[in-house]
């Protein structure tokens, strides 16, 4: 496992507040890249003894960025947490409350750093995708892609506070200063993750149709669910990254799941295989391309 840290300084102990003020938690780590196996994540600190609190982006794929925070203060009694990014996130984003190693956290899915309207719209263009999955999406507009990005980049280099909201009469705020830099490392490093894959970034730049999943439903039956996991009431979130040459064919299968049984992850990989029917990724001349994806199939025990 490959680590990179930088801006290395570490503040002071939390400051001491009044009651009716916000919980503010100054750095206590610095910033940290972890090249994982599988993912890329961007690791800090806030706080000391009962107030440290962990702030983790995670990626298992450029453009899809989850986000988990992990600590005491964030305890609450809501269901959902909305959180923003201090002084320019007008829209909350909605974490959902669970616990982990007995302590308060927070999962955010497909966290978005960019401004409220950018946001809304790549929102609809994602609902439209899932409310018509048997419809391959138009070409991309290169040029908007890079100016998306671009305000991403912006966004974060501008933002250095994130309010969490645990708690409505006082929430936790992390000091987190610009996360410009931090941000270019992270995608940095979703870059070095191509290559490892076997993926050539500077060529997925140029890609105008993604791959597109033809037979989406048809990937792996209800039967074919281990009777072990079912017996226990084990429902899943599998999730797995394929690789797709230019003929839309998979050439390799990865399981970025992690069950009690691990030869569960191998069945999904075999199925996906065999079963899986691909558009190829395509320029903007219409040349087919290697590419990857990464899929998402819900299992869940009808009650």
């Amino acid at each position: 496992m490959r680590l990179s840290s930088f801006l290395a300084y570490a503040a002071a102990a939390p400051m001491l507040i009044a009651a009716s003020e916000p919980t503010r938690l100054q750095p206590s780590t610095p910033w940290v890249v972890d090249y994982a196996e599988n993912s890329c994540r961007l690791i800090r600190e806030f706080g000391t003894g009962e107030s440290k609190t962990l702030l983790m982006l995670e990626s298992d794929a450029p453009d899809d960025v989850d986000m988990v925070l992990i600590g005491k203060p964030l305890a609450s009694s809501q269901d959902e947490v909305p959180v923003r990014f201090l002084p320019i996130g007008d829209e909350p984003q909605k974490g959902r409350a669970v616990t982990s190693s007995g302590k308060p956290a927070l999962l955010f899915s497909h966290v978005s750093l960019l401004p409220k309207q950018e946001a809304a719209k790549l929102d609809a263009e994602i609902a439209d995708r899932v409310a018509h999955p048997n419809v391959r999406p138009a070409p991309t507009d290169l040029a908007a892609k890079r100016q998306r990005e671009a305000q991403r980049h912006q966004f974060a280099a501008q933002a250095n506070e994130l309010e969490i909201d645990a708690r409505r009469s006082r929430p936790v705020i992390l000091e987190t200063g610009s996360m410009g830099e931090p941000i270019k490392k992270f995608d940095e490093c979703g870059r070095e993750s191509l290559r490892d894959w076997g993926v050539d970034p500077d060529l997925q730049d140029k890609i105008v149709r993604p791959v597109w999943l033809e037979n989406t439903g048809k990937l792996i039956s209800s039967e074919e669910y281990p009777t072990k996991m079912i017996d226990e009431g084990q429902q899943s979130e599998v999730k797995v990254r394929v690789l797709v040459d230019a003929s839309g064919r998979v050439t390799k299968c990865t399981s970025l799941s992690h069950f009690k049984l691990p030869e569960f992850n191998l069945l999904v990989c075999d199925k996906i295989t065999q079963r899986a029917r691909f558009a190829p990724a395509e320029l903007a001349d219409g040349t087919k391309v290697p590419s990857y994806d990464t899929l998402h199939i819900n299992f869940r025990i009808a009650p």
